[in-house]
Parts: C-alpha cells; sequence; structure tokens
C-alpha cells in the first residue's frame, strides 16, 4: 500500500500549504463529501482552489499550525479502489499562546486508473464546525472568536 501511504503524505502537505495545484491532484474531476450533516458534491475546477483559499484564511484566523496524519489502515476493495480511514491531528494556537488539539477520523475511498489514487468520497465521522463551536474557535455565525 506503498501508493496510498505516499498519497497521504501528499494529502498532509496539502491540508498544511493550502496549495491548490496540490489540492487538485488529490481528486477525482467529480467527488463526493459527507460529514453528519449530509452529503455534497463537487468538482475539480476553479472553485476547488478557490475553496482551499478561503480555507486557508479562515484557518489561520482561528490560529492553524499544523495537520498531521496519524494513521492510515487502507484495505483494496477490488483493482481500482481502496478505501482508507485515517485518523488526523490538527493543532490551532489562540493570539493569547494557548494550544488546541484535536484528533479526529475520515474515511476516504480513492479511485486509481493506474496513475495514482485519487480522492473520489470522504466521510468525515465528525461535524467540523460543530468541534470548532465547542471548543470555543468559532461563535454560533461561524465566525473566529
Amino acid at each position: 500500500m506503498k501508493r496510498v501511504d505516499d498519497f497521504f503524505k501528499r494529502y498532509e502537505q496539502a491540508a498544511n500549504s493550502f496549495d491548490p495545484v496540490l489540492t487538485a491532484s488529490l481528486y477525482t474531476e467529480q467527488f463526493l463529501a459527507a460529514d453528519p450533516n449530509g452529503v455534497q458534491c463537487g468538482r475539480n475546477d476553479p472553485a476547488l482552489a478557490q475553496a482551499m483559499a478561503a480555507r486557508q484564511q479562515f484557518f489561520e484566523s482561528l490560529g492553524f499550525q499544523q495537520a498531521k496524519v496519524l494513521e492510515v489502515t487502507a484495505t483494496p476493495l477490488d483493482d481500482n479502489y481502496t478505501m482508507a480511514k485515517v485518523h488526523w491531528w490538527m493543532r490551532f494556537a489562540s493570539t493569547g499562546g494557548e494550544t488546541q488539539e484535536f484528533r479526529f477520523f475520515i474515511t476516504y475511498f480513492l479511485y486509481d486508473p493506474g496513475s495514482g489514487p485519487k480522492t473520489a468520497f470522504w466521510i468525515s465521522h465528525d461535524d467540523e464546525r460543530q468541534v470548532m463551536l465547542d471548543a470555543g474557535l468559532i461563535d454560533a455565525e461561524g465566525r473566529p472568536r
């Protein structure tokens, strides 16, 4: 599963750099994203790059410091698809210097047509907005505190 491990090394790099080109290289042309609130469809187009720029600005306003892949458990489903359960860690620092760390799981379904895996679908098992609200990073309207 070296290809999957290498893929998530790049994914971690993208999560920390917010590089739109690197991020786009990690997704299929169309993809699905799910969390406890439901499912959304996405396209790997200029809107994805805009979303990454907005995410970077938002995360930086919250004191984002680092994201790290702690563990990847990959299960091949067939010649083209792999399910990967990924344990993530993230750290934010407030303006006062206090740090908050979060651990969470995301399940990815990767498609590999032979040129390397790409994300076709992922399930975030936590409601990211609710976690940020509960931690006091954002207010009820989703604005940074």
